[in-house]
């Protein structure tokens, strides 16, 4: 919504096109109460155009206070200080040299303290602008039924409103950043059977929840789901976690190998002692950051289901990721296998899911035949 000039924007999205099939840029708000009344009276089948839909209690409405701690552990800040560079380079092309020159005399007689400090300064504006930017984005996000849809309403200076079918729902994924676990909050997207404006490429289904809340919520907002998963199989084999880092650790090796014979032959002024102890300084660190990474990897699969949906996680780098699907949407499901595992009978497991109008894969690793077995089973009869 423009909110100044009492105009809004609508866009119409059906499931077989990429981008939407038709967008108003500017429509008052009574036309587009027409267009919603009549999009409502053919989707229901109800012929009086002046009968009205009822609409139920709010399902779910982010809290301010979840809403702060949403955005300061986004990471948004680093964004915010990515522009704040660019348009400085920009703005810094088009100065009169007189003034550029006086700018570049200033930044010169600083000393290392003053330097620090007009940096910590460029950090803290570029942090205010990621967090502004998510605010104003997630503010009195709340969500609505409306029959066979939900109603998502969202912003600040630009208020959305968006109305979602459910059916076109593929898959539903919690997500957790590093930061957002030592926090104990999750984020819910929703991969639908249609692209999405370029600009909002996933649609956000519950920005901010309490991981110890977050079934509660999602029971109330998607009533006719049960995410109660209770048939656990085994996700990983024995020593997965082992064989995991074991192949992270030898391409690190590998590749600093490489990097060494590389070295050695184009640059041999820097092999001196001090730039090959900073140089394995820095390859220590990096295994050490590869092993935790890749111990979570694993230590984190599970595999669940129920009579109609399968709960699958992993961890993406120190993310965490979970995915509900319904066993109707499952596109495809792709197994493979290592040689040096072949005798221990240990799979990596695709699910293949649609998003858009492309698809979206959910890796899993080192599972045991047994339980893709097991999986395949449950796809084609159910438990």
């Amino acid at each position: 919504m423009i909110k100044p000039f009492h105009v809004v924007r609508i866009q119409i999205d059906t499931s077989g096109q990429g981008k939407p099939d038709v967008i108003f840029e500017a429509l008052t708000i009574k036309q587009a109460n027409l267009i919603e009344q009549k999009r409502r009276v053919a989707q229901n089948g109800i012929r009086k155009e002046s009968e009205t839909v009822e609409t139920t209690k709010i399902q779910y409405q982010v809290t301010t206070k979840e809403l702060i701690v949403y955005a300061l552990t986004s990471l948004g800040g680093l964004g915010g200080v990515v522009v704040l560079f660019t348009i400085w380079s920009q703005v810094d092309e088009m100065l009169p040299k007189n003034l550029k020159s006086s700018f570049e005399d200033f930044f010169n007689h600083q000393s290392v303290t003053g330097l620090c400090i007009l940096f910590v300064l460029t950090v803290i504006v570029g942090v205010f602008i990621g967090f502004f930017r998510i605010f104003n984005r997630y503010f009195n996000f709340k969500i609505e039924h409306q029959n066979n849809h939900l109603d998502i309403s969202r912003g600040f200076l630009a208020h959305k409103t968006m109305q979602l079918k459910l059916n076109r729902i593929q898959t539903i994924q919690l997500r957790q950043t590093m930061l957002r676990r030592l926090v104990r909050l999750v984020s819910v997207n929703v991969l639908l059977s249609a692209s999405q404006d370029e600009k909002d490429a996933q649609t956000v289904l519950i920005p901010v929840a309490s991981i110890d809340k977050i079934m509660t919520t999602l029971k109330k907002v998607l009533t006719s789901i049960d995410f109660d998963v209770d048939h656990w199989q085994v996700s990983n084999i024995d020593k997965a976690a082992w064989y995991q880092v074991r192949f992270s650790v030898l391409r690190n090796i590998f590749i600093m190998t490489l990097v060494i014979c590389f070295v050695m032959f184009y640059f041999p002024s820097m092999l001196q002692r001090s730039y090959m102890l900073l140089f394995f300084i820095i390859m220590m660190v990096i295994t050490a950051i590869l092993i935790l990474k890749n111990t979570l990897t694993i230590t984190e699969q599970k595999l669940g289901f129920n009579q109609e949906l399968v709960y699958i996680q992993r961890s993406n780098g120190f993310s965490k990721e979970g995915y509900y699907i319904r066993r109707d949407k499952i596109q495809g499901v792709r197994e493979s296998g290592f040689i040096t595992v072949f005798r221990k009978k240990a799979l990596r497991l695709d699910v293949i899911v649609r998003d858009g109008n492309g698809h979206h894969i959910i890796h899993l690793r080192y599972v045991p035949q047994s339980t893709v077995n097991h999986f395949k089973q449950w796809m084609n009869t159910g438990l």
